[in-house]
């Protein structure tokens, strides 16, 4: 399942929309349960660099067709997001 520009509008929306310090994951699985949707805190991803920024999150894609899932800049192919929260 890729991430359509739509979708990932929808999804930056809801993030730039939520109250600081809220955890968005709920949300964002109920909206896009086809997604797999994971929360960290942005020193985790530190040596990382994130796709997008939106609201208090930096946004990772991820492929997660295998085992291990792998960070990736590609929508088409992406599988689902890590929001890591940077407060």
């Amino acid at each position: 399942m890729a991430i359509s520009l739509d979708q990932f509008k929808n999804i930056a929306g809801m993030l730039l929309a939520l109250p600081s310090g809220d955890n968005p994951v709920s949300t964002v699985r109920a909206s896009f349960p086809e997604l797999t949707v994971s929360r960290c805190a942005a020193d985790d991803m530190r040596d990382e660099t994130p796709f997008c920024r939106a609201g208090d999150f930096d946004v990772f894609l991820i492929d997660t067709s295998n085992a291990c899932w792998k960070i990736i800049n590609e929508p088409a192919t992406a599988t689902g997001l890590i929001l890591a929260a940077r407060n």
